[in-house]
This record gives structure tokens, sequence and C-alpha cells, in this order.
């Protein structure tokens, strides 16, 4: 009779963790899409001061549309700064539809 009673308790389990391992997978995968876009805009920013290129005619080209692009001098650097955003995939169960993402090359 000890085993009847004990069918299908790894099963309610599973129902109970599956919610929270998905959202940990989603959560991954929005982080990685974050980390992503962080280090093709580093790369672009940084291939288009070597080209000089119009930084903004270089992102437009690659899909990325800049939010604000700033160029100061710190230490006789020339500094740019420059934020974007990209959607997000998972990030609207928890209410975020994009993520801004910020980018400084000295």
């Amino acid at each position: 009779m000890n085993k009847l009673n004990k069918k299908g308790q790894s099963l309610i389990l599973f129902i109970i963790f599956l919610p929270i391992l998905l959202m940990a997978f989603a959560l991954i995968i929005d982080v990685g899409m974050m980390y992503h876009a962080k280090i093709k805009g580093e790369s672009l920013l940084k291939s288009a001061k070597k080209d000089n290129v119009d930084i903004k005619d270089y992102f437009k080209i690659n899909n990325i549309e800049i939010l604000n692009l700033e160029n100061t001098n710190e230490n006789n650097n020339k500094c740019t700064t420059i934020n974007y955003k990209i959607d997000s995939i998972f990030g609207n169960l928890i209410g975020y539809k994009e993520y801004e993402i910020k980018i400084t090359d000295c």
C-alpha cells in the first residue's frame, strides 16, 4: 500500500519546477543577446573610428539605430559614447520589451 501512495510525487515536483527552469533559460538567452549586442557594437565603433567613417551611418548599415551619440575629450583622448536599444525575446514576460546598450570607446 505504501507504493501506491508515493506514485506521482516526482511528476508534481517536475510540474512545480518547470516554469522556474524555463524562466531561467529565458533569462540566460536574453543576457546572452545583450552581451552579443554589446560586443558587436564595440566592434562596429572601433571599426568606424579606425576607418574614419561616419559612425551613425556605419551603425545604420548594420541595422542598429543609435539613440544617443556623444563625443568628449577626456585626458587628451577622444571618447565616444553610444546608446542604442535591442529588442527582448523573453523579457516581455517580466515587462522588458527592449534593453538599452551603452558603449564607450576612448
